[in-house]
């Protein structure tokens, strides 16, 4: 098998990475039912989206890849804190659709691609990294040195 390699999503890599926001999306809701037409719906958004995102400053997409196959990946979206006084200001990380494909877990890859998303998160001088976990990955977060903090609030609109 090829090597695992680490890096940032390219534009090269939009047609798999919306396949597998589709998987993603389905292995979690199965009963979504979706059909054709919304499907096309979601690959146009989807597209769109990834091509603002890619290269944007405000998204970064990390990829595990084996080969030409992407078979993990987790969205950060990079957000500027409004300056203190008395403090020097550092900007903090919204991670966000966090997978790897299922053929693919139990290796250690989600593991590895956080490890590497936080050193880099390190060496750029972020804050800190927040993700907000479905209960049956908390885990998962935990073991990767993640610490549960206050719940956000919201209001449904």
């Amino acid at each position: 098998m090829s090597e695992l390699i680490m890096r940032t999503a390219g534009p090269g890599d939009i047609e798999q990475l919306a396949e597998m926001r589709y998987d993603y999306a389905l292995e979690d809701h199965p009963e979504l039912g979706v059909t054709d037409e919304q499907k096309r719906d979601y690959i146009d958004e989807m597209h769109e989206f990834l091509e603002e995102a890619i290269g944007s400053e405000h998204w970064v997409v990390w990829v595990a890849e084996y080969g030409d196959e992407i078979v993990g990946h987790a969205y950060l979206e990079m957000i500027r804190k409004v300056p203190r006084p008395g403090r020097v200001t550092k900007p903090f990380i919204y991670m966000t659709n966090v997978y790897t494909r299922p053929q693919h877990r139990g290796l250690g890859i989600g593991s590895r691609l956080a490890q590497v998303i936080e050193q880099w998160a390190r060496e750029l001088n972020h804050e800190f990294i927040m993700v907000w976990p479905k209960q049956p990955n908390e885990a998962f977060y935990t073991k990767n040195g993640y610490t549960a903090c206050s719940v956000p609030m919201e209001i449904r609109l």
